[in-house]
């Protein structure tokens, strides 16, 4: 397909999709994910390009960068953001996008190499602003069989072309068109340091009457490494994702829902410290279920009075 250029040219040319990506001290993995984006497909149909924006200033991906853009012959764009946050990081790289479709992918993912066409063709076949993938576990090593039983890895896949909702949405597999971004200078809230800056931006380009679709068939691989293979991981998730869940509904919450919420997450807390003792009989899975869902609620009471448990996230 083709689009005429924004520039002064005015010239038609073919649909190019920048894929943007933001790392932090994930070397290894970003080596793996550039060298599985050299091989995807295209039909011919648009080009691509890499921006990869680099979340520490002192640049510690810069060196794989330069190797890997000499030895796979592929377009990348390297730059540092020095504010260490996730939606800092997402916002440089979205300023060094110059492609008429922005691709968003983890740095500690990778996609197989039909990924981006099956994405490009989803937008077309379904006539939307952006669709989205489903994310799925990879483990390079055997983890311990409680992570695999309590299925913590695994996130919920929706049949293609499902119109999503703002609360189904993540920036982890995502293709949507420039003009979501800049049209009404949509951008990532810089406020939500730890996570939610994604269901943030989807929530208000849904508003703006933006519609986006999951495409089952276009999946990437999330690697999990051994750092979340760990009780405490999974406890420190529940109350990251307790409090932004919190920002994420406040402004919804009118009259008896004010009430309600509290009072809902009070007893949810207090069912879970009731299980927690007898969880352990039941298998390590449904402990560490406990302590995740039972951290949520807490933290979402502990928002409720302005307060955040874990400022900055490690996952």
């Amino acid at each position: 397909m083709e689009y005429v250029d924004g520039d002064s040219s005015g010239k038609t040319v073919k649909d190019h999709i920048s894929i943007c990506i933001c790392t932090f001290h994930r070397n290894i993995m970003l080596d793996r994910l550039l060298r599985k984006l050299k091989l995807q497909e295209t039909g011919g149909l648009f080009n691509f390009s890499v921006v990869v924006v680099d979340n520490d200033a002192s640049g510690p991906a810069k060196e794989t960068i330069m190797c890997l853009r000499a030895e796979l012959g592929l377009e990348v764009e390297y730059e540092i953001e020095p504010e260490n946050t996730i939606p800092a990081a997402r916002n440089r790289a979205l300023g060094l996008a110059h492609g008429n479709y922005v691709a968003i992918i983890d740095d500690d993912e990778f996609p197989p190499s039909h990924w981006l066409i099956t994405m490009f063709k989803g937008i077309q076949t379904f006539d939307v602003d952006g669709v989205l993938g489903p994310v799925h576990p990879f483990f390079d090593k055997k983890p311990p069989a409680w992570l695999i039983k309590g299925r913590f890895c695994e996130r919920q896949v929706y049949r293609t072309g499902t119109l999503l909702e703002w609360n189904q949405t993540r920036t982890g597999n995502v293709l949507l068109k420039k003009d979501v971004f800049d049209k009404h200078q949509l951008r990532f809230d810089l406020d939500r340091k730890t996570s939610s800056s994604d269901r943030a931006f989807f929530k208000q380009a849904m508003q703006a009457g933006y519609r986006f679709v999951a495409i089952e068939e276009a999946p990437v691989y999330e690697a999990v490494p051994p750092e979340r293979w760990t009780k405490k991981y999974y406890l420190t998730r529940g109350l990251v994702h307790g409090f932004n869940a919190h920002r994420n509904s406040i402004g919804d919450m009118r009259g008896f829902a004010r009430v309600a919420a509290p009072a809902k997450s009070t007893a949810a807390l207090f069912a879970y410290a009731m299980l927690f003792p007898f969880s352990a009989c039941l298998g390590s899975h449904m402990m560490v279920k406990c302590l995740e869902s039972g951290g949520y609620h807490l933290s979402r009471l502990l928002a409720m009075m302005g307060i955040e448990i874990v400022k900055k996230r490690g996952f």
